[in-house]
């Protein structure tokens, strides 16, 4: 009574060939890519607006920093070891923007893993900023992480009042030197992973009273120090503009080539839909021949 495989109810879905999609899902793939495609447009053309004003930023945080870069606070010996020393990395808060972030956290990890391997060098500390640095490190240094900051230009670009209260906490932290690791902007297709180097003013104090005794300084006897902390600002509102124009532009290059992409695949997709259109016709005119044929051979 029950050899016989009940009929199923309803509709059967049309099983495709071997190797084959069915119309139907070509149709769906085919939305599914064109919906994408309309996203990775609009971001581009966000991308590139935001773009522009960035660039004028950029250009103004050059200026202001281009005198004060002139002024130096290094230790006269050049091989000189610090015994705490702190990496900055400053990354984007979101992808899409190819590789820039992950040569920021390469960058990190590259100099955490030289300072463990110099002799001399007792604790390294991490400062993050960005959230796509925190989460490429966070695995293989997350017990050196003293503090990680996202969200600093989610409604605008970081102001120079935030460049200042960061400088303050970043002066504060128990360090002798600090790497820096940002992304210096060359053009709207290329940009430069760069690390710059800080040390402290407890460390480079001795040597800054005596490079600067001849001359006369107006004012307290912490000018020197006011002035480290305030180059030190200033560099730090210029990474900011840096990173912000280098990310805008690898995000509107990687949404262009996704469009692109999109576009080819589509081009794709709908040339296999009109093969398969194009074979389910051919092969219902065969039936329909040759039964017409069968039709005549039997009369």
């Amino acid at each position: 009574m029950f050899s016989r495989a009940a009929a199923p109810i309803g509709r059967v879905a049309q099983q495709p060939a071997r190797g084959m999609a069915t119309a139907q899902a070509l149709r769906e793939r085919i939305t599914s890519v064109k919906n994408i495609q309309k996203i990775t447009s609009a971001m581009k053309m966000v991308a590139v607006c935001k773009l522009r004003v960035a660039q004028e930023n950029l250009a103004k945080a050059r200026n202001f920093q281009q005198s004060m870069g002139e002024v130096k606070f290094e230790p006269k010996d050049a091989k000189k070891t610090a015994k705490n020393q702190t990496c900055i990395g400053i990354s984007s808060d979101r992808g899409l923007c190819g590789a820039i972030n992950s040569s920021i956290s390469r960058g990190v990890r590259d100099s955490i893993l030289k300072a463990q391997d110099v002799g001399g060098v007792e604790d390294v500390q991490v400062l993050l900023i960005g959230e796509k640095c925190k989460q490429g490190l966070e695995r293989q240094f997350g017990n050196k992480f003293t503090t990680t900051l996202s969200e600093t230009g989610k409604f605008q670009a970081c102001t120079f009042k935030q460049c200042g209260e960061l400088t303050d906490y970043w002066s504060a932290l128990e360090t002798e030197k600090t790497s820096v690791f940002f992304q210096r902007f060359v053009s709207m297709i290329s940009y430069d992973t760069t690390e710059d180097t800080y040390w402290s003013y407890e460390t480079v104090k001795d040597d800054l009273a005596t490079e600067f005794a001849d001359y006369e300084m107006e004012g307290g006897s912490d000018i020197l120090e006011n002035l480290h902390e305030f180059k030190s600002c200033v560099k730090l509102f210029h990474y900011f503009a840096e990173n912000e124009t280098s990310t805008l532009s690898a995000r509107m290059s990687a949404m262009d080539n996704s469009s692109n992409n999109a576009r080819d695949m589509i081009d794709s997709l709908q040339l296999v839909l009109n093969r398969n259109r194009q074979a389910k016709i051919t092969t219902e005119l065969s039936e329909i021949i040759s039964g017409a044929a069968a039709a005549d051979e039997v009369q």
